[in-house]
């Protein structure tokens, strides 16, 4: 057999390997991508509206958040502090500004109001207070539990004058070891958050 004829078969055999790999990739189909959204008190089933003091207007935010979860994808970490970010799992929209509407649905329930604001807020609304958070860890582990580290202000409407503050730090078992119930232990979170937050806001001057 010629080196040519030798060369073409081997070219041959190698086009039809690629073919065959390509092939394969092309009949692999990827996970479907689930998106998630965090849980109000109300939707979690835990919520104790009390009765609405339409004096009360408050001003959720700014929330600030570390970098590593400004993303879609939903964050995972371990002891160990590595971060894992899931393609096939993500957020449906901004965390921080899901953050910011559970906390207000939150509030409203348990302080007794429907006059809530998130930052930046239209020019026309004048809060009675702002709640201001700085939130260092809100993540966990699939096989474990979710944390929320997080520092919070309560001030006046005009963020001048701080009235009550504090740092919290929050715990919860992840359920099923997948990504609903982490995002169910983090809206727990959240809940345990608000309670606190509103309990400070019942407890200032006037308020009770």
């Amino acid at each position: 057999m010629t080196r040519n004829r030798l060369m073409r078969i081997s070219g041959w055999l190698m086009l039809l390997a690629v073919s065959a790999v390509f092939a394969g990739c092309l009949g692999k189909q990827s996970p479907p991508v689930t998106y998630y959204s965090l849980l109000s008190m109300e939707q979690l089933g835990t919520a104790a509206k009390v009765q609405a003091k339409s004096d009360l207007r408050i001003g959720i935010g700014p929330i600030t958040i570390p970098e590593a979860l400004k993303r879609i994808q939903i964050v995972t970490r371990d002891t160990r502090n590595i971060y894992q970010f899931d393609e096939f799992n993500r957020w449906a929209g901004v965390i921080e500004n899901d953050m910011s509407v559970v906390l207000g649905d939150n509030l409203g329930d348990l302080i007794g109001t429907e006059t809530i604001a998130f930052f930046p807020w239209i020019s026309h609304f004048s809060p009675t207070h702002r709640v201001i958070i700085a939130i260092s860890q809100f993540d966990g582990e699939l096989s474990g539990e979710a944390t929320l580290n997080a520092r919070w202000t309560v001030t006046d409407g005009e963020g001048e004058t701080t009235l009550a503050s504090g740092r919290s730090v929050y715990r919860q078992s992840v359920e099923g070891g997948d990504f609903a119930g982490l995002v169910k232990a983090e809206s727990l979170l959240l809940a345990d958050l608000s309670k606190e937050l509103a309990q400070a806001i019942k407890s200032l001057p006037g308020q009770k």
